[in-house]
């Protein structure tokens, strides 16, 4: 049996008993559970990551503990709205937006190599669940920026630290893992191939990698190119932009063009050959 099988029965297994919708099969066959597995990488089109005034509302906060049951709902709920067939999620968020301050380890604990906090994940993978219920296709982000010491503390012992994630079960439903937001933010190159490689050692699906405004500088590392300029850009630029980031060689999510939804600016980085948006 390899690595990878080992842990999505392990994965399974624990989704499907803190849920309690089933029992999965010894051979990891399939549930009771009414969703099916998750959506192709590239089915992961149309997100609205940003709402309010300069990105107040932060859709990818979602997992947080801190955010009341009825705002998840609220914010599920405005991303289906939106048109939106994806939602992408953080796990560890130090400091970034509203209702930051978690992690799977618990509110206001940063990554480790010891266990999971059990109520944290149990929240975390209902509202994966949930999502998946809805509809939507999960992306997971293991790492937010302005969490420079959480993200360094993972990076670290990454191993350690993505093997508990994958244990716990937060990798099972995701259709793309990104390792990180703004990576160059707070990661070394030496970094950022020990969180990849970790994550790679216990997923078998794509995995991203994201950059501030312009850079590509660990591309190299994922499967796919999450892109990001600084807003203010003309639909011209962006088809620009997008012509650009494709050179990597990678496919191209523009995830982020702007703080807020911006379906005129997405719509021409589509049609300059993204498969994916942030702003729907």
């Amino acid at each position: 049996m390899s690595v990878w099988t080992k842990w999505r029965d392990r994965a399974r297994a624990k989704i499907l008993a803190l849920l309690g919708v089933g029992t999965a099969s010894a051979s990891g066959g399939s549930s009771s559970s009414s969703v099916g597995p998750a959506p192709a990488w590239d089915a992961c089109t149309r997100a609205s990551c940003w709402g309010g005034s300069n990105a107040s509302v932060r859709v990818m906060n979602a997992l947080s503990p801190r955010m009341p049951e009825a705002v998840f709902r609220e914010r599920v709920a405005w991303t289906k709205g939106r048109g939106a067939n994806t939602i992408h999620l953080f796990l560890v968020n130090k400091g970034d937006g509203e209702y930051a301050g978690y992690s799977p380890w618990g509110v206001g604990k940063g990554p480790g190599a010891g266990a999971t906090d059990a109520d944290t994940v149990k929240r975390m993978l209902e509202r994966i669940a949930y999502c998946r219920e809805q509809g939507l296709a999960v992306v997971i982000w293991l790492q937010a920026d302005d969490s420079a010491d959480w993200a360094r503390a993972l990076a670290s012992n990454a191993d350690r630290c993505v093997a508990r994630v994958a244990e716990a079960g937060l990798l099972a439903s995701a259709s793309t893992v990104v390792a990180g937001l703004e990576m160059d933010e707070y990661w070394n190159a030496t970094h950022a191939r020990a969180v990849v490689a970790a994550i790679r050692a216990c997923y078998s699906g794509k995995v991203g990698t994201h950059h501030t405004g312009g850079k590509t500088t660990f591309a190299s590392l994922g499967d796919i190119l999450f892109y990001q300029v600084e807003p203010g850009r003309s639909a011209a630029q962006i088809k620009a932009d997008t012509v650009a980031a494709k050179k990597c060689g990678k496919p191209v999510n523009f995830f982020e063009l702007s703080r807020g939804p911006a379906r005129e600016l997405c719509e021409a980085a589509l049609s300059a050959g993204a498969f994916a948006v942030g702003n729907w």
